[in-house]
């Protein structure tokens, strides 16, 4: 039996997602990217420094492969309740929210599969 998804998950900022591409993406994939905004963030792209804006306030991404945060320009938009907007790392070669501006480019928090648990054994 399937799980049914929860209406009030919601993933945090920083967190690492499988999920399945919504239908305007490639309705048979299942990508993995990083949560950038979370519902009711205001997102744009860039900075004077090539950082993403989260709410007027730069994003530190120690993760991303290198900087600038994106090659792409976007928003400001707002991230709609029951949405988040996903970035790859690797910024330079992901297909992600930004790879699909013309139709909606967030991600339906009901498409998460899941959320990887990133910690390191020592």
């Amino acid at each position: 039996m399937a799980a049914k998804p929860r209406d009030d998950f919601a993933p945090e900022l920083g967190d690492v997602i499988l999920f399945r591409a919504p239908e305007s993406w490639d309705k048979d994939s299942v990508y993995i990217s990083r949560v950038i905004g979370v519902p009711g963030v205001t997102i744009e792209c860039c900075d004077d420094q090539g950082r993403i804006v989260l709410d007027g306030q730069p994003l530190e991404e120690p993760y991303i492969k290198e900087p600038p945060a994106s090659l792409v320009t976007f928003g400001p938009l707002t991230v709609p309740k029951g949405r988040v907007w996903v970035q790859g790392d690797n910024r330079h070669l992901a297909l992600d929210s930004r790879s699909h501006q013309a139709e909606d480019p967030t991600i339906p928090v009901s498409n998460i599969v899941g959320i990887a648990d990133l910690t390191t054994v020592k």
